[in-house]
């Protein structure tokens, strides 16, 4: 799970903070900002601090329509979005109105709920806001998700402008923004730093190599020129699978390719395959010459079903 810094969203310095342990925790509580789908997370927390008078941003995680996670307080920083539940709850906030939740949004609330599950070990109690406090928020199609007990295909309660439902896939297209090097007997795992496409968010914003999350079905194909081997140097491509919690590797399919002279083209398909929860899908490359050689340039694709 790829969550988006302060940093990166240009969190101000809370005025104070305090923190529980993860014993304190029971509540994972859903919010909705009520404002339009365009609010940037920064102007949230100036209204929460400038206009409410508060530490910080209220809440300890958002997300938005595309599925992307922000960090607020963090996990175990108490937070200010349910009177008496703050200490608790583990408040996360959809940012938009009702008819807004996307089934990405969905998802990725789901993700923090089951990633907040794993760092506790044990279960929390899925609640609305409204569960807790007299508000009709996060809205009736959220709350009826909620309600639904969040499933993590996002359907349920409705989903807004329908993206990721039923059978129709979510689709990931990146490329390569640097060359890499490939020196011999080494697998070199591809980083994908240019993102074309990633409505559902299973690339991180930052780039980098893994481009599915799971858990999910899905189908990909791989490009990449490679330069600078003799001709006739023995290549390999495969997918592989690196689970989040340990960083633990599940190989999955190999193919063989041949240099030629000047660049070599390498062209790898993974027509169907499943990816378990908590593991992302990597793509790397190995030649077993005797020189260095260089990954120079490349691109992948992804069609993903979400399970």
């Amino acid at each position: 799970m790829d969550i988006i810094s302060r940093k990166e969203w240009g969190a101000r310095a809370p005025r104070s903070r305090s923190t529980v342990s993860w014993g304190a925790r029971t509540e994972f509580v859903v919010h909705y900002s009520e404002g339009p789908t365009t609010q940037t997370v920064r102007s949230i927390q100036d209204f929460h601090m400038d206009g409410n008078g508060w530490a910080d941003i209220g809440y300890n995680f958002l997300v938005d329509v595309k599925g992307r996670i922000y960090e607020g307080r963090g996990w175990l920083t108490v937070g200010a979005h349910a009177p008496g539940h703050n200490s608790s709850g583990i408040g996360v906030c959809m940012i938009g109105r009702d008819g807004d939740a996307t089934a990405a949004a969905k998802r990725s609330i789901r993700a923090v709920y089951d990633e907040a599950v794993r760092r506790k070990g044990g279960g929390l109690k899925k609640l609305g806001h409204r569960d807790v406090y007299a508000t009709s928020c996060p809205g009736d199609q959220l709350y009826a998700w909620v309600r639904a007990g969040m499933p993590a295909s996002g359907s349920g309660g409705g989903s807004g402008d329908g993206s990721g439902d039923g059978d129709a896939p979510d689709y990931v297209s990146v490329g390569m923004a640097a060359a890499q090097d490939l020196p011999p007997g080494e697998w070199v795992t591809v980083r994908w730093d240019d993102e074309y496409s990633d409505s559902a968010h299973h690339h991180r914003n930052a780039g980098g190599p893994s481009f599915i999350e799971g858990p999910a079905q899905y189908a990909l194909v791989a490009n990449v020129r490679v330069e600078g081997l003799a001709r006739g140097t023995r290549l390999q491509a495969r997918v592989i699978e690196r689970a989040d919690s340990d960083g633990s590797v599940e190989v999955g399919s190999t193919s063989e390719h041949v240099a030629f002279d000047g660049a070599t083209f390498l062209h790898h398909d993974v027509a169907a395959d499943v990816v378990g929860n908590g593991r992302r899908v990597r793509f790397q490359v190995i030649q077993h010459g005797t020189g260095t050689g260089r990954v120079t340039g490349g691109s992948a694709k992804g069609l993903i079903w979400s399970i």
